[in-house]
């Protein structure tokens, strides 16, 4: 059950089969057959004699074999993501001194990734990098990066979703009670924004496979790698 459940989560098929080629076991039994997919551990090959597919153990083949394997796994893994998201407010904590409330709210954003491939995707590491707007009672300032990480991505099955949980952004909010005003004229009220999020999204080879921003001049400040971590793998 456990490698049907493995093959099912991380199944990459290929553009095409490639011609027959001898695989060599461990044992050095020799079998001639087309490779179909990957999954993970595991692959399918097609043998030549018969057409019957099969699965197996990528480990249980000799060193070119499982090199030649894991390259054409690579080289054959398409991708294509459509990336979504929410806000979630986490807490917050009030005080006032003298005439003024102070006010810091916890949020994240729900980062929503669906595989738009029929078949699964894995080994995907998520970069994401989130931005606010700092509001000095002078209107709101350029987006600045709050917050920024890294979170790892086992799997997403065909056709399905992925969520990744970012790393805490503080959003900070000050209140002049009614009927005061600052000495130097500025608003009597004053609350940080949100600027924005980049995602970035890499296979397990490092290679950018997709990318999203709120803003597309956003993308010149989330690159390289991002300040945080977030170790958690999504679910």
């Amino acid at each position: 059950m456990k490698t049907l459940l493995l093959t099912s989560l991380c199944l990459i098929t290929a553009v095409k089969t490639l011609p027959a080629r001898e695989f060599t076991d461990l044992q050095g039994r020799k079998l001639d057959a087309e490779l179909v997919s990957v999954a993970g551990a595991q692959a399918v090959l097609k043998r030549s004699t018969d057409g019957r597919s099969f699965n197996v153990s990528i480990a249980s083949f000799t060193e070119a074999d499982q090199k030649f394997m894991q390259e054409w796994a690579a080289q054959n893994t398409k991708y294509n993501f459509e990336v979504k998201y929410t806000k979630k407010k986490l807490g917050e904590m009030k005080m006032k001194r003298n005439d003024v409330t102070y006010e810091d709210e916890r949020w994240i954003y729900k980062i929503e990734i669906k595989n738009r491939m029929p078949s699964a995707v894995g080994d995907l590491r998520v970069d994401y990098w989130c931005f606010r707007k700092a509001d000095e009672g002078k209107g709101k300032g350029g987006a600045r990066v709050e917050s920024s990480g890294s979170s790892n991505v086992s799997a997403i099955p065909g056709s399905a979703s992925a969520t990744v949980d970012t790393n805490e952004i503080m959003i900070h909010k000050e209140k002049l009670d009614g009927g005061f005003y600052y000495a130097d004229g500025t608003k009597n009220q004053q609350a940080d924004g949100f600027g924005g999020l980049v995602v970035r999204i890499f296979d397990k080879n490092g290679r950018e496979v997709h990318k999203f921003a709120t803003k597309d001049d956003l993308l010149a400040a989330a690159l390289g790698n991002p300040k945080g971590n977030n170790s958690e793998e999504s679910k």
